[in-house]
């Protein structure tokens, strides 16, 4: 399964961090981890080609482990990037199932 873990900081979100496999199919084949890749690359892509928010990036594929977190409040165009990222996700949960995705949210 693949916990998706979202930093709030005062209603706004400043970071998300993604672990585990979604498991959904073989390796190769899985639709579930491939919608939640992607989702967060573009949301990592967008961040660094769209704002100027300072971050940190930390990730292992070798422990299916990924984090973007931001170093001070999100700018407006970084809370929209976040809260599509948070859209995208929530409506994978919604349409596989906790059993592939779990979102979780986190005060900081």
């Amino acid at each position: 399964m693949i916990t998706a873990t979202v930093f709030w900081k005062n209603e706004h979100i400043v970071g998300v961090q993604l672990e585990g496999h979604a498991e959904y199919g073989r390796k190769g084949k899985d639709i579930v981890c491939s919608a939640v890749s992607i989702l967060y690359i573009n949301l990592v892509n967008s961040l660094e080609n769209f704002t100027d928010d300072q971050k940190e990036i930390n990730g292992s594929e070798k422990i299916n482990f990924q984090n973007v977190i931001l170093k001070c409040m999100p700018s407006e165009k970084a809370e929209l990037l976040f809260q599509s990222f948070l859209l995208g996700i929530t409506t994978i949960e919604e349409k596989y199932g906790k059993k592939y995705i779990s979102i979780l949210n986190q005060e900081v």
